[in-house]
């Protein structure tokens, strides 16, 4: 019997791995999960924009020191695209690129929802009350509305305060010298960034997978059983079955309660109301230069499918044939949305008749190159009250010697540095000694092998 097994091998399952030892079961050929890249016709791309920073020191090392001398890094370069101007990202350090009737309305909406918090202050109940509170009725209505419900579909009062620890309260006094045109900068953790030079963010993953025991990484082994007992959990694969003591699952949870004996209906309810939703990539390459250079525009307007468009040659200028750039579009897909059933072909025209008309590529620059990928589950979605049915579900599963992990295992919204993070406080408190500088050192230079 296993003391520990891991289900799945993206960077959740990856990253636990390397930390632990312990053998991975991987239901794919290629490792890596939603941060692997596909390489074609030339260009190299990722499932949606994907780039190294975080508010950490030690994550931030361990990600760029894995790579070794494969390395890129950038100043970010984002836009708005909103009230028929492209502004600097974050919105509320642009706010002079507004018309100036539409940045008047914005800055006093702003200032007097900071007088009205200092003399009333209210807990939010919603997303929609915490982003009136801080940034005023207009800039919700004009941006922070629109855009959050385009990407998540759904309404801004059905989102939990929960996405509100991940947004920061800009200060007031940026906020204001942005609308009288001085230069602020918001989101400093995300300024200067880092992305593999050669390889995609895949490169990231293959760092990773280097440091794990070829014979611990099991890969065309879909679960397809599960079963919890008083000796240890067995689980059946395609390829076999193993007993553990400890499983770690990163496989979404909607699947695991399929799969797992006994589930109890409460619980499966629960998982149900978890959701979802899946997107898909449009990338187009071009022949000619990028004369913008931007790193990544947000557009909230309804009439155009994508939420986000990304430059992925931006991120890394191997990641285009010499003379050529890439954009990437990202359309986010609920479960009933009529787009899941559309043809590559239409969402592709309408994607690029879009780009042109908001002059997010150049009207001259010749296509050469289209592909589109279809990736779900992308996206969890916190919506009002999933904490409850959330712990509902992980405390019935962790009762069963099983743990949920990970972006779509434990149903948290992380980007590769918060399943890093949320690795090593696992290893950490399945009994590994690792203190930071460990962590640093099992990391460096995995890529340079």
């Amino acid at each position: 019997m296993q003391d520990l097994l891991i289900l799945g091998a993206g960077a959740s399952g990856l990253s636990l791995g390397l930390l632990t030892g312990a053998p991975i079961v991987e239901a794919g050929s290629r490792p890596g999960g939603h941060a692997v890249s596909t390489v074609a016709d030339g260009y190299t791309f990722d499932r949606g924009p994907h780039i190294m920073f975080s508010r950490s020191a030690l994550l931030l090392d361990c990600m760029v020191s894995s790579l070794g001398g494969n390395v890129h890094r950038c100043v970010r370069n984002n836009k708005v695209s909103v009230g028929g101007a492209l502004l600097k990202y974050p919105i509320e350090n642009d706010l002079v690129g507004l018309s100036v009737d539409l940045r008047a309305s914005v800055l006093v909406g702003y200032v007097n929802a900071q007088l009205e918090r200092a003399r009333a202050p209210r807990e939010p109940a919603n997303l929609a009350e915490w982003f009136v509170d801080a940034f005023g009725e207009d800039l919700t209505e004009l941006y922070f509305r629109p855009y959050n419900e385009k990407v998540w579909k759904i309404a801004l009062e059905d989102l939990s305060m929960s996405w509100a620890d991940r947004i920061p309260r800009p200060p007031v006094d940026d906020v204001i010298r942005s609308a009288v045109g001085e230069e602020t900068e918001g989101y400093l953790h995300q300024l200067y960034y880092h992305y593999p030079r050669r390889g995609g963010y895949s490169a990231l993953m293959d760092a990773w997978v280097s440091g794990i025991d070829p014979g611990a990484l099991l890969l065309d082994r879909p679960v397809t059983r599960i079963r919890p007992g008083g000796g240890g959990t067995t689980v059946e694969t395609a390829g076999g079955s193993f007993v553990a003591s400890t499983v770690v699952s990163t496989i979404p949870i909607a699947t695991m309660v399929a799969i797992t004996d006994g589930v109890p209906p409460e619980v499966a309810s629960a998982a149900g109301r978890l959701r979802t939703n899946a997107t898909i990539t449009v990338t187009f390459g071009f022949r000619g230069e990028d004369p913008n250079q931007w790193t990544a525009v947000y557009v909230p307007d309804p009439e155009f499918l994508p939420n986000r468009v990304s430059y992925p040659a931006v991120f890394s200028p191997e990641n285009a044939p010499p003379g050529c750039f890439s954009v990437q579009a990202e359309i986010t897909v609920p479960a009933l949305d009529p787009v899941r059933d559309g043809s590559d072909g239409a969402v592709a025209d309408h994607v690029l008749r879009g780009l042109r008309e908001r002059g997010l590529v150049p009207a001259d620059a010749e296509l050469e190159h289209t592909y589109v990928e279809r990736h779900d589950p992308a996206y969890v979605v916190y919506t009002t009250g999933y904490e409850k049915d959330l712990e509902l579900v992980k405390g019935w599963f962790g009762d069963r010697g099983v743990v949920l992990h990970g972006r779509f295992g434990s149903h948290s919204y992380l980007n590769v540095d918060g399943c890093l993070e949320q690795s090593i406080d696992l290893a950490r408190s399945l009994g590994g000694s690792w203190a930071d500088d460990a962590v640093r050192a099992l990391f460096a230079g995995l890529g340079d092998g």
